[in-house]
């Protein structure tokens, strides 16, 4: 009897179908701004990236209800991030687990310059404000403004984890928190009393529907994502 092996095509596409089978992913680049409502300050588009324009106290920008992200299936949210130094303070992060109805919600980042911390720190609901720290460890080596870095956060087990480092060095994890039970809500981008842009926002988990791509745009993504896990 003739036994079927298959190829390396057939094998790579049943790894296709059952990676998008077990999680999602979003990669937003920024070309218009359609998919995020402004919370609190000035955002403006330029050339793929989204610029705080203001140094406001705090400024955040959220993703849309519309888009389908909602913290309770997120596994990893990712983005390039880099503060212009021109604030009354430097810093650069990643919001999350705002539902609307909770005391807090989340960020994630780092406070390059002057603070020099990776931290996660609450954000009034109402208010829009860091309402203080719930966990944050120095920078070593220093953070500085003017430079690209790489924010990763990780969920594992009711754990946010923080990863990151400068652009084109080796990221590596910076803090974590244990919130038992990650909340849920919507995730986006802020600053405060800086002046920020960022690039490339990925988010992706079991509960993230991916965007609409072409047959080889997905291919080239999950073989991507495939080589990370290595």
């Amino acid at each position: 009897m003739r036994q079927f092996f298959p190829s390396a095509m057939t094998f790579f596409l049943l790894l296709v179908v059952l990676a998008n089978a077990w999680s999602g992913e979003r990669h937003y680049t920024f070309e218009d701004d359609k998919a995020w409502e402004v919370i609190t300050g000035e955002w403006k588009i330029k050339k793929g990236e989204y610029h705080s324009t203001k140094d406001a106290e705090e400024a955040i920008v959220l993703l849309k209800k519309n888009e389908g992200v909602d913290m309770a299936g997120v596994e990893y949210i990712s983005v390039q991030a880099y503060d212009l130094g021109t604030g009354p303070w430097q810093n650069i992060f990643i919001v999350f687990g705002n539902d609307g109805k909770a005391l807090n919600y989340y960020l994630g980042g780092v406070f390059v310059g002057g603070r020099q911390k990776w931290a996660f720190d609450n954000i009034g609901m109402k208010t829009n404000k860091r309402a203080g720290a719930l966990q944050e460890v120095g920078c070593v080596p220093n953070c500085p403004p003017l430079k690209w870095f790489e924010i990763r956060l990780e969920i594992k087990n009711g754990e946010a984890i923080l990863i990151g480092g400068e652009k084109g060095d080796k990221v590596k994890e910076r803090v974590r928190h244990k919130f038992g039970k990650i909340p849920s809500g919507r995730v986006g981008l802020g600053s405060s009393k800086s002046i920020v842009k960022y690039k490339d926002f990925i988010v992706g988990g079991k509960g993230v529907q991916s965007m609409p791509v072409s047959p080889q745009e997905r291919m080239t993504t999950t073989w991507a994502r495939i080589k990370r896990n290595d």
